[in-house]
């Protein structure tokens, strides 16, 4: 097969996550980030803005000063209110929100955009854009439930949770998280949204369905496109292209079930609403995977994923190389279920996350074959020297893209000495290992040793020997 001219991606993998660091490619959105909030590094490995784990913790749960009532009343009657008053209670909100969700279900238009602010008509815009987004998608669940709400009078806050699960991508449903800010038009009168954004610490927020007027929609077996305009043309050009990429991931997969069963990536050739997607803001990617929580689940695992993409970056490449890159997201992705964001990690392995995605999207091609920066890997490696320790967290991530470059180099080739002295399958064992004991402090460590029965120090001279005869 022809070599691939692609450039080293320190971007292709940056990722996004809420308040937790970027993991090349991978951007989560766990607690974990903590340690991760620092702008690259998977302190352990994921993502970006989040240190949502309070937030998650309680994004199902009732304000224990504002407690929902059983069979709130309907968002337009007085039930709650006396003849004069205008104050809010939790089960005005739970009706109408319930009311927001009932519409979605039964396909009405008009009833999802009842009850915005009619004063602030690209408000209901807005909605109605969402409304026809959503119906666009092939959804298995799709609702609305209240979390918290804080009362003030008239007006209310509230964190309304938007349960859904994508068909084929979803093993099951997911969160995006809302904040409306709800005011009472006179004493006894409905209720109206006078603001959306998203919840404190969000990252899934703005998902795509909200950020894009006229969403392009395209669902094959294992992937769910989406593309703004800017990239329409590309997404239905490129179809079955990333259908092959999914499905070629998936098939290589030997470390057993808990995969994702499919992906959702969103293209677009417009850079601020690429960075601004999910709230990832990474200036330096080309592609990003964000970690997608569960309904009702806070336990540092992120079932799901999104990716996306910016298609700016294949007006000059051949399509070998724009596969890579999705191939590369999809890796990060298909895995990423297994991850322990729980805590921060205590051992550098993001080695280890952005090695396995740069060799599952270029194992197609033998180490003599491959071209790092439109170089040989010889002259490539001639330039930079033969590592002597393994690349470090702040390495793979660094601000300084030939750093970052070098380090995805490094990890990369560590992955491809794996699968040459061990087998391909001893790959998928060691990654599964490391992102099941991410939080653990030796959890590379332990992966040598009970994946590939050796050390870390051996592991690394052998590396070292491979690498001055092989590349």
């Amino acid at each position: 097969m022809a070599r691939p001219t692609r450039v080293a991606w320190t971007a292709s993998g940056a990722l996004v996550a809420v308040g937790a660091v970027a993991i090349g490619g991978f951007a989560a959105g766990a607690a974990r980030h903590t340690g991760r909030d620092a702008p690259a590094g998977k302190a352990l490995v994921r993502s970006h803005e989040t240190s949502a784990t309070a937030e998650r913790s309680g994004q199902n749960s009732r304000d224990a000063s504002t407690p929902i009532k059983a069979g709130g009343s309907r968002p337009d009657s007085a039930s709650s209110a006396t003849t004069a008053d205008v104050s809010i209670s939790a089960g005005d909100i739970e009706a109408f929100v319930a009311a927001h969700s009932a519409a979605l279900k039964s396909k009405n238009r008009a009833a999802f955009i009842a009850g915005f602010d009619t004063k602030h008509p690209d408000l209901a815009l807005h909605e109605g854009q969402l409304f026809d987004n959503l119906r666009k998608i092939p959804l298995t669940t799709a609702s609305y439930s209240v979390g918290t709400v804080s009362n003030s009078g008239a007006t209310a806050t509230a964190i309304v949770t938007f349960i859904h699960q994508i068909t084929g991508v979803d093993s099951v449903p997911v969160v995006e998280r809302y904040k409306w800010t709800v005011q009472r038009t006179g004493a006894n009168g409905p209720l109206e949204v006078v603001a959306v954004s998203g919840a404190p610490a969000e990252h899934n927020y703005p998902a795509p369905w909200d950020a894009v007027a006229s969403l392009t929609v395209l669902a094959k077996p294992k992937v769910v496109i989406m593309a703004d305009d800017s990239s329409a043309s590309f997404a239905k050009s490129h179809a079955n292209a990333l259908e092959n990429d999914a499905e070629y991931d998936l098939s290589h997969w030997t470390g057993g079930p808990g995969t994702a069963p499919g992906f959702a990536v969103f293209l677009t050739a417009d850079r601020a609403r690429y960075e601004g997607i999910y709230s990832q803001d990474r200036a330096e990617s080309v592609g990003v995977t964000v970690p997608i929580a569960a309904a009702g689940n806070d336990d540092g695992f992120y079932p799901s994923s999104r990716i996306a993409v910016d298609t700016t970056q294949y007006k000059n490449l051949a399509a070998v190389d724009a596969d890579i890159v999705f191939k590369h997201e999809m890796a990060h992705a298909m895995i990423g279920p297994f991850d322990d964001q729980s805590a921060a990690s205590g051992q550098n392995h993001l080695w280890v996350i952005e090695g396995f995605a740069e060799w599952e999207s270029q194992r197609m091609y033998s180490t003599a074959d491959l071209l790092y920066n439109g170089v040989s890997l010889h002259a490539y490696l001639a330039k930079h020297g033969i590592p002597t320790a393994l690349p470090t967290d702040s390495q793979v991530y660094s601000a300084n893209a030939d750093v970052s470059g070098l380090g995805y180099f490094y990890s990369h080739m560590a992955m491809r000495y794996i699968a040459a002295k061990y087998s391909p399958a001893k790959v998928d064992q060691f990654v599964l290992y490391v992102y099941k004991h991410a939080t653990g402090s030796t959890c590379v460590d332990d992966a040598m040793k009970n994946v590939l029965a050796t050390s870390t120090v051996q592991f690394t001279q052998g590396f070292e020997k491979w690498l001055r005869s092989s590349v």
